[in-house]
C-alpha cells in the first residue's frame, strides 16, 4: 500500500488522543487526580497541536503545488526527506504528479512552438482577433499583405477597404465560413475568409488572408481569349458570306477586267443578283444584332439596391415566363418562403431569373422530356440567400460547362449566346454569382446567389 505510513501515522495520533481524552475523564471523574489529570491535558492538547501541525504542513505544500498548476508554474520543488516517513509519501506523490504535469506542459509548449513555426512559414497569412476588434496573433504574410501588428485594432484595415472591418467583425451565422475579395491600394485583390472559435472567456475570429491577384489575373486572360475566340468565330462567319457573295455578284457583272453593257444583263442574273444582296443584308443585320449584343454585355447599369420581397419577384417573373409557349405542359414545384426580404437590383435580379426559367422552359420543351418538371427553391442562410432553378431535361455534358458561361458561345440553333454569360456579369457586379450544378440526381440546376455584402 504506497500510503501506508501516512495512514498508520493518522490512525496513530487519532488513537493517542481517544487514550488521552478517555484517561484524563477517568483520573478526572474516578481518581479525582487532579494534578495528574492536568498533565493528561497538556499531553492531549500537544498531540492535538501535533497533529495540526502535521496537516497544516502536508496543505501548505498541497496549497503551493495547486497555485503552481493553476499558474502553469512547475518549478515547485517539494522535500523529499523530512525525517517523517508518513509525510515523505505525500510529498513524493505530490512530486509525481509536478513532474506529469512539467512534461505535459513541455509537450503542449513543444506543440506549440511547431505549430507557430507552421503558421510563420505559411504563405497564406493568417491572424486571430477578440471581441474587441484587437489583433491577438498574426503571422509574418498577414503582416506583410494588411500591415497589421499584434494589438493593433483592425480599424487599420480601412486603409485597404472602408467595409473591410465591417466585414470581418460581422456575425458569423451557423458557423459558415464566410469569404470576400478586397482590392487594396496596390492593386492586389485580398480573399479574406473568416472562422470562429469560442473559449469560455470570449470569442476568437480567426482570419485567413491570400493575394489571389495572380489566380484571378490568369481567369481574366483566359476569358478574354475565349472571348477574342469567339468573337473571331462570329464575326468571320457573317463576314465570309459577305465577301463570297459580294465577289460573285460583282462577276456578273464583269468579263474580264471589263464592265458588262446594260443590254447583257440577263433577267437570271438579276434574279440572282437580288438573291445575293438578300443574303448580304441578312448576313449584314445579324452581324449588327451580334454587335448589339456585346454592347448590352459590356455596359451594364449600376445596380441599384433597395429592399426588395424576393418571394414576390420570383412569383411575378414565373407569371411572366407562363406566357411562354408550352409553359402550361410543365409540372412547377416550388419552396418559396412567404416575404423573403433582401436588398438587390430588382430589375437586374429579374433579368437573371426571366433568363434561367426561359433556358430550362427551351430544354424541357425542344428536348421533349418525360414528365417535365421545374423547381424553384428560395432559401436563405444567414447573410445569404440562394435561388435554385431546377430541371428534369438533358443534363449540360462536362465539355460544355467549362463554356457554358463564355460571352456569345451557344450550343442552340440561332442562339445569341449571350443570356447566361450576360446574367453571370449581372451577379458579378451585385456582389453575388451563378454556378451550375449539372447530373446531380438527373438534373440541371442553376444557383443564383445574393450576398448582403456587395464587394467588387
Amino acid at each position: 500500500m504506497r500510503y501506508k505510513h501516512f495512514y498508520k501515522a493518522i490512525l496513530l495520533r487519532l488513537a493517542i488522543i481517544i487514550m488521552l481524552a478517555v484517561v484524563g475523564t477517568f483520573l478526572y471523574f474516578e481518581k479525582q487526580a487532579y494534578i495528574l489529570c492536568i498533565v493528561v491535558l497538556l499531553l492531549l492538547t500537544v498531540t492535538i497541536i501535533n497533529i495540526i501541525k502535521y496537516f497544516n504542513n502536508i496543505n501548505k505544500w498541497i496549497s503551493f503545488f495547486l497555485l503552481g498548476i493553476e499558474n502553469e508554474d512547475t518549478t515547485l520543488k517539494v522535500p523529499s526527506k523530512t525525517g517523517n516517513k508518513a509525510i515523505d509519501d505525500v510529498y513524493m506523490g505530490m512530486d509525481r504528479l509536478n513532474e506529469l504535469f512539467r512534461q505535459t506542459k513541455l509537450e503542449i509548449n513543444t506543440q506549440e512552438q511547431y505549430y507557430r513555426s507552421i503558421i510563420s512559414q505559411s504563405t497564406t497569412g493568417l491572424f486571430s482577433i477578440n471581441d474587441k476588434g484587437r489583433v491577438i496573433n498574426i503571422n509574418p504574410a498577414a503582416v506583410k499583405l494588411t500591415k497589421l501588428n499584434n494589438y493593433h485594432h483592425i480599424n487599420v484595415l480601412i486603409a485597404i477597404d472602408k467595409a473591410l472591418p465591417g466585414f470581418i467583425m460581422q456575425p458569423i451565422q451557423n458557423a459558415n465560413l464566410q469569404s470576400a475579395i478586397f482590392e487594396n491600394q496596390y492593386g492586389q485583390k485580398l480573399l479574406f475568409k473568416l472562422s470562429e472559435i469560442k473559449t469560455k472567456k470570449e470569442r476568437i475570429k480567426l482570419v485567413a488572408v491570400s493575394d489571389i491577384t495572380k489566380e484571378l489575373d490568369n481567369r481574366e486572360v483566359d476569358a478574354w481569349i475565349k472571348l477574342t475566340h469567339t468573337l473571331s468565330h462570329e464575326i468571320m462567319n457573317n463576314i465570309a458570306p459577305i465577301t463570297t457573295i459580294s465577289q460573285v455578284i460583282s462577276g456578273y457583272f464583269k468579263k474580264g477586267d471589263k464592265t458588262i453593257n446594260i443590254e447583257e444583263v440577263e433577267p437570271k442574273t438579276i434574279a440572282n443578283t437580288i438573291k445575293g444582296l438578300k443574303v448580304i443584308e441578312e448576313q449584314g443585320l445579324g452581324l449588327i444584332n451580334f454587335v448589339e449584343n456585346y454592347r448590352k454585355f459590356t455596359k451594364l447599369p449600376e445596380p441599384k439596391f433597395k429592399e426588395v420581397n424576393l418571394s414576390a419577384l420570383i412569383e411575378n417573373n414565373l407569371m411572366a415566363a407562363s406566357a411562354y409557349p408550352g409553359f402550361n405542359t410543365i409540372k412547377t414545384e416550388k419552396s418559396i418562403p412567404k416575404n423573403l426580404m433582401f436588398f438587390t437590383d430588382e430589375k437586374l435580379l429579374s433579368q437573371v431569373i426571366i433568363n434561367l426559367l426561359k433556358n430550362a422552359l427551351e430544354a424541357l420543351i425542344l428536348e421533349n422530356t418525360d414528365n417535365p418538371k421545374m423547381i424553384i427553391d428560395l432559401v436563405q442562410t444567414g447573410n445569404t440567400v440562394k435561388i435554385k432553378i431546377s430541371n428534369n431535361g438533358p443534363t449540360i455534358p462536362p465539355e460544355i460547362r467549362e463554356q457554358i458561361f463564355v460571352p456569345f458561345y451557344t450550343t442552340k440553333e440561332g442562339g445569341s449566346g449571350i443570356g447566361l454569360s450576360l446574367s453571370k456579369q449581372i451577379m458579378l457586379k451585385m456582389g453575388g454569382d451563378i454556378l451550375l450544378n449539372s447530373g446531380k440526381d438527373l438534373q440541371t440546376t442553376f444557383i443564383v446567389i445574393l450576398n448582403h455584402k456587395i464587394l467588387i
